[in-house]
Order: C-alpha cells, then sequence, then structure tokens
C-alpha cells in the first residue's frame, strides 16, 4: 500500500471511531452557568434591594454568566432555561408568601374580601396570558431556530418581571 493510501485509511478510521463523539460534543450543551450565574444574580439582587438599582436590570444576569449563551440554539436555550428555572422558583416561594399575607388579611380585616382566592384566580389568568404571548412570540418566527429561543426568552422574562411584581405587591402587605 501506498503511504499516502495508507495515511489516508488512517484519518478514514479515525474518523469513523470519532464520530460518535464528535456528534455528540457538537449537540450537547455547554457547562451551564451554575454558581457564578447565581452568584451575579444574588448579587446584583442584594444592590437593587439596597437601592442601588432596580432589580428588573438583573433579568439575564444567569444567562450571561452562561458560556452558552452564544452558542448553538440548544446551548442558548439551555442558558435561557437554567435562568427561568431559577425564576420560576423564586415565583413559587413568592406566591405561596403572598397567599399566606392574603389569608392572614383576610382573617384579620373579617370582611368579605377573599384575596387570598383573587390571587389565585389572577394568578391562573397571568400564566395563561403568559403562555399564550410566549407561544405568539415562538409562532411569529413560524416555530424556526428563532422562535425557540425567542418564545423560551419571553418565558423567561415574564416569569422574572412577575417574580418582581409579586415580591412588590407581598412588601405592600408587610408596612
Amino acid at each position: 500500500m501506498k503511504p499516502s493510501r495508507l495515511s489516508a485509511l488512517l484519518v478514514l478510521a479515525g474518523l469513523w471511531t470519532a464520530a460518535p463523539v464528535l456528534a455528540q460534543e457538537a449537540g450537547a450543551p455547554q457547562e451551564l452557568a451554575g454558581s457564578a450565574g447565581e452568584a451575579a444574580m444574588s448579587e446584583c439582587l442584594a444592590n437593587a434591594a439596597k437601592g442601588n438599582g432596580r432589580a428588573r436590570a438583573c433579568i439575564g444576569k444567569i444567562f450571561d454568566a452562561c458560556p452558552g449563551n452564544t452558542g448553538s440554539t440548544l446551548e442558548m436555550v439551555t442558558c435561557i432555561t437554567e435562568e427561568t428555572d431559577f425564576w420560576d422558583a423564586r415565583l413559587n416561594a413568592v406566591y405561596k408568601d403572598l397567599l399566606a399575607a392574603y389569608r392572614q388579611q383576610d382573617e384579620d380585616f373579617g370582611d368579605d374580601y377573599d384575596m387570598e382566592s383573587r390571587l389565585r384566580e389572577v394568578q391562573r389568568g397571568w400564566i395563561k396570558w403568559r403562555d399564550l404571548k410566549c407561544k405568539f412570540a415562538y409562532d411569529e418566527y413560524r416555530g424556526g431556530t428563532m422562535g425557540r429561543i425567542t418564545g423560551a426568552d419571553c418565558i423567561m422574562t415574564l416569569t422574572a418581571e412577575r417574580v418582581l411584581e409579586l415580591e412588590d405587591l407581598l412588601e405592600g402587605t408587610t408596612l
């Protein structure tokens, strides 16, 4: 066998055995922002709470710290989802706290207002509105690559904004 042909076969054999690994690496999301992203978010929110900034400016901090935020569609959506998970956990916590605060107000005032039930109704309506709005953001790109990114970003942003809104309401109940 000629050296050039042998070299070509060795290269092909190397590519053949490396193909599954290359395919995995190409489709696998990069490392997530993890603690670096959450640290940046915590610092931003702490500064906002001290009056050193607006909390709304913190939306996107985990995404910004995520190494895959300029990568493939999958990597970008994964980074957005990581931040969405942060805001969703915070949403659930503040929603429960606000329900408890309204329950206490309802007991204290003893009037016909049922703020606990009203909050549940409003939150269910908000979820439907958010999901429809973000589905539309996805559909604007006819479900293409940008639709996935836009739809995911819409869910993350609206969830974060709702958290901040409910936190303001909760702060108002304890004055």
